[in-house]
């Protein structure tokens, strides 16, 4: 790989949450840890409040990573990324229209934390009853970053897929 793709796979990115109150960190495209500000997780009695949270601690997250990429692009081609170069032909429109489509979900080993997103825009967490009682804050935040790294390792093989469907005869 090139150095500015080789610089994407081990980047570090940062969000958090309105009050700090949970804060991610992806790492080396896939890899998510999860922690919670003193006393936060047990805040919470309802899965919903909490799936919320994780919805908002996605969206961040997917905006930081996104600001990095382009800093990163910038600093090695010394060009301005300029996201969203519109459309050559047909094909480049019938990649983003199934790309705006895209699907990918992740979920813990266990079952009881779901994620999914839906075209890099809607993002939604589903944490099972029960949950929140029956899982500590280490495990929890163990579960979120399972669930996490399978909806990141589908999603991007999907857009694989998806690239190559559109873009596969060319070399």
């Amino acid at each position: 790989m090139g150095e500015l793709a080789d610089r994407i796979d081990t980047m570090r990115v940062r969000a958090s949450t309105l009050g700090d109150g949970i804060t991610a960190e992806l790492r080396d495209g896939s890899e998510l840890s999860i922690s919670f500000r003193e006393g936060y997780y047990r805040l919470f009695d309802y899965e919903a409040d909490m799936e919320r949270q994780l919805e908002a601690l996605a969206a961040h997250l997917w905006v930081a990573r996104g600001r990095e990429v382009r800093r990163i692009f910038t600093d090695v081609t010394d060009e301005e990324f300029v996201p969203g170069d519109p459309p050559s032909d047909e094909r480049d429109l019938a990649w983003q229209a199934e790309r705006e489509e895209l699907v990918a979900t992740g979920s813990s080993s266990d079952g009881r934390i779901t994620v999914r997103v839906v075209g890099f825009r809607d993002w939604q967490a589903s944490i099972r009853p029960g949950t929140l009682r029956a899982l500590d804050e280490h495990r929890f935040a163990e579960a979120v970053a399972e669930a996490a790294g399978e909806l990141i390792r589908d999603l991007f093989d999907k857009l694989t897929a998806l690239s190559s469907k559109y873009y596969g005869d060319q070399e």
